[in-house]
């Protein structure tokens, strides 16, 4: 089983308050760190931005950029909006990490530095978590 971080619920828990927005570096760290309680390192995982306003670059730093260089092998981000790719993008491709994106059409492509990610790919189909489909595109099998 994949474990998935619904990140809105995760901001309610880790900030008093009502929040939609991911802004500021402790509010990130405090998301990264409840979060992280309930990862094994290396897992694969799904978190999901369904619900998340604004993502600003040092929240995307604290929470996808160290998650995926501190804590799991393969994460695939879920529900992004334009805006939020473009924080996390340039955050990931500066420290030349990856994650998958699952488009809305279900098609799973890298986020980030180009390197890394055909290889996150291809861990989760050997994980069987994925598999191609006709025209070389790239599905969850298991979510």
């Amino acid at each position: 089983m994949i474990p998935h971080i619904m990140v809105h619920a995760v901001l309610q828990q880790a900030v008093a308050g009502f929040y939609t927005d991911l802004v500021t570096r402790p509010t990130g760290r405090a998301v990264r760190e409840n979060i992280e309680r309930d990862l094994p390192p290396g897992t694969v995982a799904v978190m999901d931005f369904t619900g998340v306003g604004c993502l600003d670059y040092s929240c995307a730093d604290e929470i996808v950029a160290k998650l995926v260089r501190d804590k799991v092998k393969v994460l695939l981000l879920r529900g992004l909006t334009d805006a939020h790719r473009e924080a996390i993008e340039p955050v990931l491709a500066g420290a030349g990490l990856a994650v998958l994106c699952e488009r809305a059409d279900g098609v799973l492509e890298g986020l980030g530095a180009s390197e890394p990610a055909p290889a996150l790919l291809d861990e989760l189909i050997e994980r069987r978590l994925a598999a191609r489909i006709p025209g070389g595109s790239i599905r969850l099998t298991a979510a």
